[in-house]
């Protein structure tokens, strides 16, 4: 009797749990990583268009990446306080991308932006462009990409315009870019990004690079600039504008 209750006693602390298996279940089950991923940032702005002045800006982005999609869309604005001489600086862009990755080294592309400006030459530009892309570099830290096609863009000057005031313009385009991103650490990571929108009436060179320091897990400090040159603009406009930023950025 003493030996049945024993083997009993030693069966029952030998056997699993139900607990314990639906534990290991949970533990062995993978984890779904969320396509889903962004930003918002908010900082100064310092711009240097026909005058110089600083203000504050904002901006956010919201990414897709799935298989072979990537898709991402962005805001942000450029605001400066004017003077008696200027008006400032009062802008805000919104633009669109999307990548299909053919296979590891190619992609076609489409990306769009709309930009409203109340005191630049061009008050109203839409771009719109299409093409093949190539990845040069792919590896864990770093990426380089370049890609080049056709496009259209519609601009209208604003209405005090000394030369063409309020006049519209339709045209086809030449679209080319060249971008990357490298991290440096766990903590540093730069990037940037060439663009040039090519076109009879009008050629606009964008040129932007940015530096981020990740401060904590979802908090980081980011600077950025973008050069902006457009080939024809009005007598009394530049034709270079540069916008230097500093920020708090959030990822979500």
């Amino acid at each position: 009797m003493r030996a049945l209750v024993l083997l009993t006693a030693i069966s029952l602390i030998s056997a699993p749990t139900w607990g314990d298996e639906e534990n290991e279940e949970l533990d062995e089950s993978p984890v779904v990583e969320s396509p889903w991923s962004g930003n918002a940032k908010l900082g100064f702005i310092f711009s240097k268009t026909n005058e110089t002045s600083m203000s504050t800006n904002s901006g956010a982005s919201i990414i897709y990446d799935k298989d072979e999609w990537q898709q991402k869309g962005e805001f942000s604005t450029y605001y400066t306080k004017g003077n008696e001489d200027s008006d400032g600086t009062n802008k805000y862009n919104i633009s669109y991308g999307m990548k299909h990755l053919v296979n590891d080294a190619w992609f076609v592309y489409t990306n769009s932006k709309y930009e409203h400006d109340l005191f630049a030459t061009y008050r109203e530009q839409l771009t719109v462009a299409t093409g093949f892309g190539a990845t040069l570099i792919d590896e864990e830290d770093t990426t380089l990409n370049i890609g080049a096609g056709p496009g259209y863009r519609f601009s209208q000057r604003q209405d005090f315009d000394p030369d063409l005031p309020g006049k519209k313009e339709d045209e086809v385009i030449a679209n080319a870019f060249l971008e990357g991103s490298s991290k440096l650490n766990d903590r540093f990571e730069l990037g940037g990004e060439v663009r040039v929108d090519y076109g009879e009436e009008n050629t606009t060179t964008n040129v932007k690079g940015y530096l981020k320091n990740q401060l904590m897990a979802q908090v980081s400090l980011l600077l950025d600039t973008e050069y902006i040159n457009n080939s024809n603009v009005a007598a009394d406009s530049s034709n270079s504008e540069i916008y230097s930023t500093i920020s708090l950025s959030y990822d979500f």
